[in-house]
């Protein structure tokens, strides 16, 4: 049956049961992790929890409904824990103790008290009608932080033993990360005491272990890590010590698993097999306890599936329960089967039944009715505030991560004038802390500028590029920056570390790594070259612009994030290691060539497909896919962009929602880079705008983050170089999932824009009509003249006044778009004067070119050529 949510107030009484009551209507973006539990007369019950945008949240709740017709239907959800001053409510397990009783297990945890601990609900008659569950107590284990997953089970000895991870230490997270030990509850008086055994260390991300009692007498406990596999420990004394936790042989991606005996004394194990990411959930049995398992029976080969728990019944039949999708459709599913089909690998039995739902999210609309997108992004930007240091004359590129009560936002800024290039040796990397109550901005820190002293190396000249920051632990974080000097040495990703409880930088700077099939490399990109190249890359190396470029994903307790190296129009995706240090590629995107592909924001579709779209130089942006993030699709635009300007994109997804950032190519008031839409879909297919950008300031390179429910942002904006690279602005998006009523609320009245600037040869003028460049130095024989301003990717002109006209085009030097052949041919001489640094970059140093003119003469030129008016002579632009 499915149903749509429904929770009783009155299930947080003393007593609480299934009777006739009123009930509330709750929208609920996400719902997972189930429990289920059979009575010996037939009653089914079916656990999960739910409860604000995502998990972990402090809105999370426990639910719980039975069927009493073969789970044929269910009753409507109940709430059997209710969150209440930021401590949230999660991980619920059924179980039926050796009285007959149902406990209805789950935990409790508050990372802002550092309070984590497990409680239970006992029904005495679960056949009941309507079963009655008692209040709610905790579970007493000793220690400041414990949890559980898993059913408990009953050992030969009649002690029960149920599965923890704990730790020795408070926790102020949701989770204990790499402090989290694995051990077990012991009860001697039928759960009336526990005590807490076993402190086993195991990889980052172990816990949900299971226990099961094998037939020579130890105990085998499992547990999930995110390393690949399983690990195992044994006990000889019934769980009072444990060995030393070791790999297992048994696969696994970092996810729940379920193992019970059967009734015939063989093992179940309920896992996924021959995987990719969370998929092909499959029922295995093992006839020599655990040593080996067969094929099995595959129960669910999709992706997002994950975290079976299970019961046999007196009849023999298996009763598996698991999710799939939680933050999309959100499904609560059932598989039955007996053990003779996981041993044939297919239905003998003729009572398999498979991907039943026992619930699914209904969701409501994407989008309320009379949505105005452009109204919602003019009611954000009014909340934006400035955090740029107040001597910042240009600043780009931010990224942030929000810790507690404060953001940590990191750019590329300099003091001298606006916009940015790798090729200025004063661009200096800069973190500006903001408090998210007061929106106060409180300190900016430089970390990193041109050659600077270390306590352990100096950094070379050059610019301290494309900063990105991530939390490295609980009182850490990793700040990455690029320093580089195109054309004169190999670029090179450092990172330096910012202790958060000193609220400083570490004296020292590290360089970060690569690894590619050839090995493990300093973070440059001629490694990150000959990767591709051996891989079919045809495009030349380049020396500079080669970083992190998208905000770091994390993805079944695993980082990835994506490579970028922009002038060499070069992507990938890649691993981060757990040291945070090395990042291995994993598969290049890249084509098609003939495109110049960049700057991509990376995601994983609800079928688990990796998709990344990517800044395109030639024209829109192209979308590319991949199966394992190893081998990836041609690149091509899709519909639901269908103008897009060379700018960054940003794919994120937050309360089970998409939100596709992508720059418009079109003007606002004559701006390059004003217009951004942010659209939304659950199904990554289907899309509906939430969010348009349009101002004059322009509204470029954004990243958003989700805190604790909420959806900040960081985006490049500006007031009068045309480049609007001036300062870094923060603010709110909106709660996650929300529509900020728009009642009242009227659009921004920007004022006319100034009459454009002529374009006469000085510093800080706009060069192109289709790039943001402007001239940074010129020969002084062209000073102060008029120049013709064209696309820069193409020249057709005509002389209608005669005179002297000049000619700029690059110098000729590997990957400079020099036109000085076509210059010679069309009778223009070269000038002799020293080469000058048009606008910012190696390539575009330029020479001068002269010709006398006459009235009717054409001239058309390719990438880059500038046409200048002297001594008379005048120029308008014709169609060829």
């Amino acid at each position: 049956m499915v149903h749509r949510f429904f929770l009783s107030l009155m299930a947080l009484a003393s007593f609480s049961a299934f009777a006739e009551t009123p009930v509330f209507e709750m929208a609920h973006t996400w719902q997972g992790i189930p429990g289920i539990e059979r009575t010996a007369k037939g009653r089914v019950f079916a656990s999960w929890f739910t409860g604000g945008p995502k998990e972990p949240a402090p809105e999370n709740m426990v639910l719980l409904c039975y069927s009493d017709d073969q789970a044929k239907t269910f009753t409507t959800p109940q709430a059997m824990g209710l969150p209440k001053g930021g401590t949230r409510c999660f991980d619920p397990t059924l179980w039926i103790d050796p009285k007959g009783r149902l406990w209805y297990i789950f935990n409790r945890g508050n990372k802002d008290t550092a309070q984590h601990d497990v409680w239970a609900r006992i029904c005495d008659d679960p056949d009941a009608a309507p079963p009655v569950f008692g209040a709610e107590f905790r579970v007493g284990y000793e220690g400041p932080y414990a949890f559980r997953m898993n059913k408990p089970t009953v050992l030969s000895s009649g002690e029960w033993i149920m599965p923890v991870t704990h730790a020795v230490e408070p926790i102020e997270d949701w989770f204990a990360g790499p402090k989290q030990l694995q051990g077990v509850g012991i009860s001697t008086d039928g759960g009336k005491t526990w005590k807490l055994h076993g402190a086993l260390e195991a990889p980052h991300w172990a816990l949900e272990c299971m226990i099961t009692e094998l037939k020579d007498g130890r105990l085998w406990l499992l547990t999930r890590t995110g390393g690949g596999f399983l690990w195992e420990s044994h006990s000889e004394d019934k769980g009072r010590t444990w060995s030393k936790a070791v790999q297992s042989t048994i696969t696994n991606p970092g996810s729940r698993f379920f193992i019970r005996r059967l009734a015939s004394g063989n093992l179940l194990l309920v896992n996924h097999f021959k995987f990719t990411g969370r998929s092909h959930l499959t029922a295995q049995i093992s006839t020599d306890d655990g040593a080996t398992w067969n094929e099995g029976l595959l129960l669910d080969e999709r992706n997002g599936v994950s975290y079976p728990d299970g019961v046999q019944d007196k009849d023999g039949l298996i009763w598996i329960t698991y999710d799939r999708d939680r933050q999309g459709s959100g499904e609560i599913l059932l598989a039955k089967f007996k053990e003779e089909d996981v041993v044939a690998g297919k239905n003998v039995s003729g009572e398999v039944t498979l991907k039943q739902i026992i619930s699914r999210l209904d969701k409501p609309k994407l989008l309320p009715a009379n949505w105005d997108p452009a109204l919602a992004g003019d009611i954000v930007m009014q909340r934006l505030i400035n955090t740029s240091a107040p001597r910042v004359k240009g600043a780009h590129d931010a990224e942030f991560v929000c810790v507690g009560e404060r953001a940590y936002i990191v750019t590329e800024a300099n003091d001298l004038k606006a916009g940015e290039s790798a090729g200025w040796p004063f661009i200096y990397a800069t973190m500006s802390i903001v408090n998210l109550k007061t929106l106060k901005l409180e300190k900016v820190i430089d970390f990193a500028q041109s050659e600077q002293v270390f306590e352990n190396v100096t950094l070379p000249v050059g610019a301290c590029f494309v900063p990105r920051i991530v939390q490295k632990d609980a009182n850490t974080l990793r700040c990455y920056f690029t320093s580089e000097d195109p054309g004169k040495r190999q670029s090179q990703m450092w990172y330096r570390d910012f202790d958060l409880k000193r609220d400083d930088f570490a004296p020292t700077i590290h360089k970060a790594k690569i690894k590619t099939e050839a090995g493990t490399f300093d973070f440059q990109p001629q490694y990150f070259h000959a990767d591709a190249a051996a891989q079919g890359f045809a495009r030349k190396a380049s020396d500079s612009s080669f970083f992190i470029f998208d905000s770091f994903k994390k993805f079944e307790g695993k980082l990835y994030v994506a490579l970028n190296n922009f002038s060499g129009k070069q992507n990938a995706l890649a691993l981060a290691h757990d040291d945070l240090i090395t990042f291995e590629v994993l598969g290049h995107f890249n084509e098609p060539q003939a495109e110049q592909l960049s700057e991509s924001a990376v995601n994983r579709l609800p079928d688990g497909t990796w998709m990344a779209i990517c800044r395109n130089d030639k024209g829109n942006y192209h979308f590319t896919t991949s199966a394992d993030g190893r081998t990836w699709s041609i690149g091509t635009e899709l519909p639901q962009v269908p103008n897009g300007a060379n700018s960054k994109p940003t794919f994120d997804k937050f309360g089970g929602v998409y939100y596709l950032g992508w720059q418009e190519a079109t003007k606002f008031q004559g701006v390059n880079r004003s217009v951004f839409n942010v659209d939304i879909s659950r199904d990554g297919k289907t899309w509906q705008r939430k969010y348009r950008f349009e101002t004059p300031k322009s509204f470029q390179y954004p990243t958003f983050h989700e805190h604790e429910g909420d959806i900040w942002l960081a985006v490049t904006q500006g007031d009068k170089d045309a480049s609007r690279k001036e300062r870094i602005m923060f603010g709110k998006l909106e709660v996650v999932g929300e529509f900020e009523s728009q009642k009242g609320q009227k659009r921004i009245d920007w004022p006319p824009p100034p009459p454009p600037a002529p374009a006469m040869m000085k510093h800080g003028v706009k060069l192109f009509t289709d790039r943001e460049y402007v001239i940074d130095q010129m020969p002084d024989a062209v000073r102060d003249l008029p120049f013709l301003r064209t696309s820069i990717e193409k020249i057709d002109v005509e002389v209608s006044k005669p005179g002297t006209l000049y000619a700029l085009t690059p110098t000729i030097r590997p990957k400079a778009a020099s036109q000085e052949d076509a210059l010679q041919k069309a009778g223009f001489t070269k000038v002799d004067v020293p080469e000058t640094q048009l606008f910012p970059g190696e390539i575009n140093r330029v020479s001068l070119y002269r010709k006398a003119v006459k009235a009717g003469e054409r001239f058309s030129f390719r990438k880059l050529v500038l046409l200048i008016e002297g001594d008379g002579a005048s120029l308008r632009e014709f169609k060829p």
